[in-house]
């Protein structure tokens, strides 16, 4: 008996994604798995379920910067505005009052880091 292993898509057929940027607004640090548990609830509670799986939203965790709180989200390309709506939701992140601000969106993480993360371009 054979076993065929799937075949994975070929860049060319996958959706286009974008990456968003974001900055946290606090007055007191946010931890990070609880600003995942409460971008994922407020998804799921304007989006619902088919739409939060169709945004195809995918949180790129080295990214994330506890001291700046900024971080970087991926979604397909045509539910960017759909996730700035659920971004721009947020008001509390575990009891403490907070404002999540789109800083920028970019088709790739390279570009993400060095215009909205104060990255340099190393070659």
């Amino acid at each position: 008996m054979i076993i065929m292993e799937p075949k994975i898509l070929p860049p060319s057929m996958r959706p286009p994604k974008r990456y968003l940027v974001f900055e946290v607004i606090s007055d007191q640090p946010v931890v990070y798995s609880d600003l995942v548990n409460t971008i994922w609830t407020t998804t799921m509670e304007f989006l619902g379920e088919l739409g939060g799986s169709e945004a195809n939203i995918w949180f790129v965790h080295n990214t994330y910067d506890s001291k700046k709180q900024i971080g970087m989200i991926k979604c397909r390309h045509d539910h960017v505005e759909k996730v700035r709506t659920v971004l721009s939701l947020i008001s509390v992140v575990s009891e403490m009052k907070c404002i999540v601000k789109i800083i920028g969106v970019t088709g790739t993480i390279k570009s993400a880091k060095t215009k909205y993360m104060g990255e340099k371009n190393e070659l």
